[in-house]
């Protein structure tokens, strides 16, 4: 069981504190950690004592984030590693690059993500929200899996841990995964697909705890909370908020959730993704919101369908294979 008197206010801060000890001689990689919850817990878990990897796509935005962590803590143990999860072949060759620097990888957080953009697609002609949130992640932690599996152990497993969102369940389509319509050729709203893609997110973290159980890896996905005040809130124009408020009206339960959701602060909203980075009693396979494991609830009715998450799994590894060989 997770610690009992964390919850929705607790702040990252008080996570570090509690499990300062599982922090000291960690290698972390954490994707989009030049700003909002990603440098958060990067700056947390450095002040602990973890090697922490900023893996960000902008090395001008990811090397002051750097800077910045130096001069406030002058020997946090921080590198900047250049990732843009929209090109897979850059994904392949920041992992070579990783692993000519570093031998060790005890937790990959897979943070990074847009939300709600207009219809366009990466430098590998993907659905953006759907190749960022889900197919980068998947690949980026598909060619770390020899290090994570290598440093993991029995009874110190190494761990993926993949923010995933209460969109999840309040926009994702019925069927789950538009396998027809991936890129959104036929049909596109940008809520049904940044929704798409955080089911994926689930998915993929449910799939791969599966293939990984005699790996010494597991995986965990969380839904950090309402966070108004991050850089995925670029495109949240009055538009784009009613196309929320109507799209949410349209699940059960949907709107009554949104309203009920409170307002976090990055330090709050940081706060369970470190509990599911460090606390040594984490739910493999788990699903977690407030620093709980929610024991499936808050989750879509295709979220922990093994079938969709196989296929999920097969049809994300062909796209990478064919792009990148």
């Amino acid at each position: 069981m997770t610690n009992k008197p964390f919850g929705a206010k607790t702040k990252a801060e008080e996570v570090g504190v509690m499990f300062a000890s599982e922090c000291a001689g960690k290698t972390v990689l954490i994707t989009g950690s030049n700003s909002g919850l990603g440098f958060e817990a990067t700056r947390v878990l450095a002040l602990h004592g973890a090697k922490v990897i900023l893996a960000c796509r902008n090395r001008k935005l990811g090397e002051a984030a750097l800077a910045k962590l130096k001069e406030s803590q002058s020997n946090a143990d921080v590198h900047f590693l250049q990732l843009d999860l929209g090109d897979l072949k850059s994904v392949k060759k920041s992992v070579e690059e990783f692993n000519s620097r570093f031998d060790r990888l005890h937790i990959l957080i897979n943070n990074a993500g847009v939300m709600a953009c207009p219809k366009s697609v990466t430098a590998d002609g993907v659905e953006t929200q759907f190749g960022v949130n889900h197919l980068g992640h998947f690949y980026l932690t598909k060619l770390l899996l020899p290090i994570l599996t290598k440093t993991g152990t029995q009874d110190h497993p190494s761990r993926v841990v993949n923010l995933s969102s209460m969109a999840q369940f309040l926009f994702a389509p019925k069927e789950g995964i538009k396998f027809d319509d991936l890129n959104g050729d036929k049909h596109y709203h940008d809520w049904e697909r940044y929704g798409q893609s955080k089911l994926a997110n689930v998915l993929f973290s449910n799939e791969l705890n599966e293939r990984c159980r005699d790996k010494n890896v597991i995986s965990i996905a969380l839904h950090p909370g309402l966070i108004m005040s991050t850089n995925l809130m670029r495109y949240s124009t009055f538009g784009a908020i009613m196309r929320f408020v109507g799209t949410a009206l349209r699940t059960k339960g949907g709107l009554s959730m949104t309203f009920k959701e409170r307002q976090k602060s990055i330090p709050e909203g940081t706060s369970t993704t470190l509990v599911v980075a460090l606390d040594p009693n984490v739910k493999p396979g788990g699903y977690y919101v407030d620093c709980q494991e929610t024991a499936g609830a808050k989750l879509h009715c295709k979220a922990c369908d093994k079938d969709l998450a196989e296929k999920l799994w097969e049809v994300s590894d062909d796209i990478c294979e064919r792009i990148c060989n």
